[in-house]
């Protein structure tokens, strides 16, 4: 009985362990002074948009050079893209 608590609490402080790397993770990096805290915050969310938006134009640039390449094959060199559904 007493090795099963001792196994509980040591699945516990695992756990805990874990749950503070995650969350030192999402912390700031370096130390910032109390005046700056919000300028750094702005600026990480502002960094997170933009950056998120060139995620989604190169997908989008993705999607329209996907489907030029594929009327390329088709139109002009004539190959066939058939999907056997079973």
């Amino acid at each position: 009985m007493v090795s099963d608590v001792l196994r509980l609490l040591d699945d516990v402080f695992i756990g805990v362990s874990a749950a503070r790397r995650l969350l030192a993770f999402w912390g700031p990096v370096t130390p910032v002074p109390a005046l700056i805290a919000p300028l750094v915050a702005i600026a990480s969310v502002l960094t997170l948009a933009l950056l998120s938006g060139v995620a989604v134009a190169c997908l989008a640039l993705l999607i329209v050079a996907l489907v030029a390449l594929y009327l390329v094959l088709t139109e002009v060199f004539g190959v066939t893209v058939d999907v056997a559904v079973a």
